[in-house]
């Protein structure tokens, strides 16, 4: 194996960011029905690009979590709403949302601490809109 620099094969890397805290207009650019590790109940995972970046959001509408389920769910609702889906109580199809455009509002989540003492916050949608929908920036946090 060559560690040369000039051997480095970045082709089939991104050059997009993850979406940071905001109001988001997205295109659903991908769409994934499957257990997030061998042994876990099947999650739907959509991946959101938009012009500054991308982000993917996970919804376990499966979870044992009950309060995790309920806000999967919601989501889910709320992206098929968003879409036009024609029957938003019944899914039917998980590649309906590919290519499909929403507004998303993404607000900072649970808060971690990174191996060198720094710490850093999880990203969460927290709200799914059809386009053109007004929706105000989310608030931050005040600092506790």
């Amino acid at each position: 194996m060559s560690y040369a620099f000039g051997d480095t094969d970045l082709s089939g890397v991104s050059n997009s960011s993850i979406l940071g805290v905001g109001v988001h207009d997205v295109k659903i650019t991908n769409a994934v029905y499957q257990p997030p590790v061998p042994g876990q109940p099947p999650a739907l995972e959509l991946e959101l690009t938009s012009s500054t970046g991308s982000i993917k959001d996970q919804l376990r509408i499966h979870s044992d979590s009950e309060v995790g389920k309920r806000i999967s769910r919601q989501r889910l609702k709320q992206y098929l709403v968003a879409t036009g889906h024609h029957d938003p109580d019944h899914p039917d199809d998980v590649m309906w949302f590919v290519g499909k455009q929403a507004k998303v509002r993404i607000e900072n989540g649970k808060t971690f601490t990174r191996e060198d003492g720094s710490t850093g916050a999880y990203k969460n949608i927290t709200g799914v809109f059809a386009p053109g929908t007004e929706v105000p920036d989310p608030i931050p946090k005040q600092a506790r």
